[in-house]
């Protein structure tokens, strides 16, 4: 029963806010899926901001008003729905 009353109903949550976070990254940065992933990753990891590591690895071409912007809009979409 908690699967059909809460598990379910999460995931498709969770599937909707990651569509339209996906959405606005590509509109806006034109990223490929498995850096979209990677994104979303580690900022679920670290409660909605990228950590410095990140930004100077993976995410280095991003200026300071774009990841800010990117970390916004998943507060926007993933922390504020929950």
């Amino acid at each position: 029963m908690d699967t059909i009353e809460n598990i379910i109903p999460k995931e498709i949550s969770y599937l909707s806010n990651y569509d339209t976070f996906k959405r606005y990254l590509d509109d806006e940065f034109e990223m490929p899926d498995k850096m979209v992933a990677t994104l979303v990753h580690f900022l679920e990891q670290n409660n909605g901001v990228l950590s410095k590591r990140a930004l100077i690895k993976e995410f280095s071409e991003l200026k300071e008003k774009e990841f800010t912007e990117i970390e916004e809009n998943y507060s926007r979409t993933f922390i504020t729905e929950e």
